[in-house]
């Protein structure tokens, strides 16, 4: 019995495809896959900015709330 592989993106039939995702993975051919990777390294980009804001954000709210040394909470 032989095992077929269709492209995840195209459809397009692929011989060895390439695995992409950390969850979910994706079965691609190369075209496909490259631009799946590039939607995965955007997304992580995306992710990281967001933290960064987060965080920044959040010093500027603990600054502002704990001014004469009042206490917050769940900030140490």
């Amino acid at each position: 019995m032989s095992v077929q592989y269709a492209c995840d993106g195209c459809g397009e039939p692929v011989e060895t495809p390439v695995k992409v995702g950390h969850v979910l993975r994706r079965e691609y051919c190369e075209p496909c896959a490259a631009a799946a990777n590039q939607f995965v390294d955007a997304e992580e980009a995306l992710r990281k900015s967001t933290h960064e804001k987060f965080a920044a954000d959040r010093e500027l709210l603990i600054a502002r709330f704990s001014a004469n040394d009042f206490r917050l909470p769940d900030v140490p």
